[in-house]
């Protein structure tokens, strides 16, 4: 009983959404790209490390605002959210490159 009043606090609430979240968007991505047959190994890789690091960014600044850290939510949302809007860059560009050898062939 308390494992279960444990999970459906609050807190851990959060990050179990966080992560389905973040499930959702990796597999609506992948369905996309699949549909389209754009999958790559390089370009998908970057879209999952990109929507992870995007949602340690969000849980980085949620746990650090509660904790009161506002200095280290701050850093975390510049740090991790910077690293996922570069990662999502490259994985644009991996996804373009493949559609432009698809376009051609």
């Amino acid at each position: 009983m308390k494992l279960i009043l444990w999970l459906l606090s609050l807190h851990q609430l959060v990050w179990f959404i966080s992560g389905a979240i973040a499930f959702s968007v990796i597999t609506a991505v992948y369905q996309k790209l699949k549909q389209e047959e754009l999958v790559c190994k390089s370009g998908f890789s970057l879209v999952v490390f990109s929507a992870l690091m995007g949602v340690l960014a969000v849980l980085w600044s949620y746990d650090s605002y509660i904790e009161n850290e506002i200095r280290a939510a701050n850093m975390g949302l510049l740090l991790f959210g910077g690293i996922a809007v570069i990662l999502a860059l490259f994985a644009h560009k991996q996804v373009a490159k493949a559609r432009l050898l698809k376009n051609s062939k």
